[in-house]
């Protein structure tokens, strides 16, 4: 009896280990935020900020990609494919209907088929066999049979076929997307290997095919119909057609290498990454990639929770993009290869979207990261010599011509969206000790970005005529430039930028308190009589109100403006109350900390909770009224995760939850402050054992959270009473340990110091 009790013991001890022992990689559901307009993200194999994001791009969705489908490529909703591609974006809006693929492709087959199959290769598939994994993806084509599996490297993208018995196994190889595509060459090189070069509209993708079986029969498709031959010279809507023979139940395994730098490169990297072929442990390394970055926060709590900010933190790696081979060269803006020297050169970058919320992330959990981002900007600022500087005629508006870094020619080297607030998230990395290059070599290129965005004509006048949506945002730009400037000791600078970031003053109407357009000779322009319209005339996607809160740098100077905090408060409470808050756009994500500086830092907690678990009512999608409110949770464990219209933006909501979640924000990066509110985790640990932040850990514990505990009772910060609602970065990343006392009613006394 006692031996069966002792085995028992152990039995359930082990099951309990076992039970317990997922990793934080186990908790990420790639599907997440991958169905119609709710998120736009892909389930494609990808590591850590990898070049290579091997996937599906979905049939019909990534072809009818207007404002509602398949940004990405992919659409959970699809049950076809076109092929397996190499390179995409994902997560970002865009209403023109367009291709939306991804470029250098593979299509498996092994029916029989005409012409109009390889013009527009679609193929169904079982949904029901899909699968997807952080580094891995799997999916069974239905009609043909064919098992297809995907894992990848930085580089490498490795595909494991299993077809039928009985049947030739064949692949197209082919560009994938036709639209961003210009034209592609290459030929085999010998009976296992087919190298080549794509030239895209952004740039070239040399690429190096290796095949673990020989090929049978290579022919090509080209000016739209197959030909007998193998090679392709600069050929629009090109590819090859490869015939491997029955296989008799052995798997065709394909491992693709690319570079944008060369051929050779490309040979490198598949070398160096990918010289075997064992898929197993490519897929194994991969996922052990991805939770060496999720491990660095562990946080602990309800099960969703966790899936849900695990999946946010796994998302907000997916870009910018790796752009360097394993030898270290990159290609520049200025259509020449570069050596990254001691650093990963990065780039596709959205900063309008993601400096609000991802950059304040990667300083705590990827601040390495974000040191070899600060550094490839500093060299594209270099490399630019055209930022896209606004005409001399009228300042256009957001939307219509973005503040983009180009070469010669609007020459890109990613489809990088946009590239205004650049400077908060460098000046940021500065402030925190992550600007790993001279200042004083990078300062004249922030000073010429803060000039661009608002040129010195504005000056006479102190605002920008009919945009005080855009005057408000670059007050930001100087006031960061001017804290800059003091800090180097150009005091002169210091003095005229802070001057300039107090020209939100200037749209401020203090009849009406809101922010109103004005014309260039001062008079006010027309304002709707009902602020909430969500009318985008003058304020660019959203209404007056959500552009109340606009000034990210000098809190207390817009509280002053509304007649200080009793009147902040019950404005800001009304905007909250009767749903007027769009949690599914960028421009008021600052807005539930905003109660921490105006003396209720309760309601922070009490909204915050409310949109990261709850469902709340949401009258707005991007650019107008929602036919009907919607009532939803805004973050959710499934396909649909987001709400309607609501773009994960480069990882920019991600990046929100993720923060907010761990009861982190910082309302203006360039300030290196953090507002606190309640987590939704009873504890939070984040990893500071970067070489950035050697040997430390910053721990955040709620005692006593449940769903009606959400309101912070007292707090201690390394064991001594902490009766403020923010905490510095340097606090942070010292290490310590944030303790919460939670309970179910508000203490409106604590955070008020």
């Amino acid at each position: 009896m006692k031996k069966y009790s002792l085995i028992t013991l152990i039995l359930v001890f082990s099951i309990s280990i076992l039970c317990n022992g997922q990793k934080p990689v186990d908790y990420v559901d790639p599907f997440i935020t991958t169905q119609g307009d709710h998120g736009h993200w892909h389930p494609a194999a990808l590591v850590p900020f990898g070049l290579v994001k091997l996937g599906p791009d979905t049939y019909p969705g990534s072809l009818t990609a207007d404002g509602d489908f398949a940004h990405s490529g992919y659409d959970y909703s699809d049950k076809q494919i076109r092929g397996f591609s190499h390179f995409r974006k994902g997560s970002s809006g865009g209403t023109a209907i367009c291709d939306r693929a991804g470029l250098l492709s593979i299509i498996p087959f092994a029916n029989g088929h005409n012409e109009s199959f390889f013009k527009s290769p679609v193929a169904d598939i079982d949904k029901t066999s899909e699968k997807a994994t952080p580094g891995y993806y799997s999916v069974q084509l239905d009609k043909e049979k064919i098992r297809a599996e995907l894992t990848s490297s930085i580089h490498v993208g490795l595909h494991r076929y299993t077809f039928p018995k009985g049947k030739n196994a064949k692949l197209y190889l082919y560009e994938g997307n036709q639209e961003r595509s210009v034209n592609i060459s290459g030929a085999p090189k010998g009976a296992h290997v087919i190298e080549g070069e794509q030239q895209t509209y952004y740039g070239s993708i040399f690429f190096t095919v290796h095949f673990n079986l020989p090929i049978a029969n290579t022919k090509a498709w080209c000016a739209e119909t197959i030909k007998d031959t193998d090679k392709l010279d600069k050929q629009d809507a090109g590819g090859w057609i490869l015939d491997f023979g029955d296989l008799k139940g052995k798997q065709l395994l394909v491992k693709v290498g690319v570079s944008h730098t060369s051929i050779e490169a490309a040979r490198n990297n598949l070398e160096s990454e990918c010289s075997g072929w064992s898929f197993a442990s490519l897929q194994k390394k991969s996922n052990n990639d991805w939770n060496e970055v999720l491990k660095k926060i562990i946080v602990e709590g309800d099960k969703e929770y966790k899936t849900i900010f695990y999946t946010a933190l796994y998302h907000t790696c997916f870009l910018p993009v790796n752009m360097t081979d394993v030898e270290g060269t990159y290609p520049g803006l200025d259509r020449k290869n570069h050596k990254a020297d001691g650093y990963i050169h990065y780039d596709n970058y959205a900063f309008w979207d993601s400096f609000r919320t991802k950059y304040p992330l990667y300083s705590l959990f990827q601040p390495a990261v974000y040191r070899d981002i600060v550094k490839s900007l500093s060299n594209i600022y270099k490399q630019a010599d055209n930022w896209d500087p606004f005409p001399d005629s009228e300042h256009p508006p957001h939307g219509e011509k973005s503040f983009l870094a180009q070469g010669k020619d609007g020459y890109l080297v990613t489809s990088t969206c946009r590239h205004e607030h650049m400077i908060m998230v460098m000046v940021d990395a500065y402030f925190k000790g992550l600007f790993d290059v001279d200042i004083q070599e990078v300062y004249p290129y922030l000073k010429q970005e803060v000039l661009l965005q608002m040129p010195e004509k504005y000056d006479k006048i102190g605002f920008i005529p009919k945009r005080p949506d855009q005057t408000g945002e670059y007050c930001w730009d100087n006031w960061c430039l001017a804290q800059v400037a003091k800090d180097i000791g150009k005091q002169e600078d210091y003095q005229y930028f802070m001057k300039r970031a107090d020209y939100w003053k200037n749209t401020w109407d203090s009849s009406i308190k809101y922010f109103r357009a004005r014309a260039a000779d001062g008079s006010w322009l027309d304002f709707p009589e009902d602020p909430a319209m969500n009318r985008e005339k003058y304020t660019y996607e959203g209404s007056k109100w959500h552009w109340r809160w606009n000034v990210l740098h000098d809190m207390p100077a817009l509280i002053s403006a509304f007649g200080g905090e009793e009147a902040f408060v019950k404005e800001l409470s009304y905007f909250f109350d009767n749903d007027l808050y769009t949690a599914g756009n960028q421009i008021d994500l600052q807005a539930p900390f905003l109660f921490n500086y105006s003396g209720a830092p309760w309601l922070t907690q009490k909204w915050v909770r409310k949109i990261l678990t709850e469902p709340i009512v949401q009258k707005y999608g991007t650019h107008d009224f929602f036919p009907e409110p919607i009532f939803d949770r805004v973050y959710k464990a499934t396909p649909d995760g987001y709400l309607e219209e609501m773009d994960d933006d480069y990882g920019c909501m991600s990046g929100w939850f993720a923060m907010s979640a761990m009861g982190l924000f910082q309302v203006c990066p360039g300030d290196p402050v953090y507002q606190i509110t309640a987590p939704i985790f009873k504890s939070v640990k984040i990893e500071l054992d970067d070489p950035v932040y050697p040997g430390k850990e910053f721990i955040i514990k709620a005692a006593k959270l449940s769903k009606t505990n959400m309101y912070i009772q007292s707090a201690r910060l390394n064991g001594k009473p902490l009766n403020r609602s923010w905490i510095s970065h340097e606090e942070l990343v010292n290490g310590g340990e944030l303790i919460f006392e939670m309970g179910p009613e508000p203490n409106k006394a604590w955070g008020t110091d």
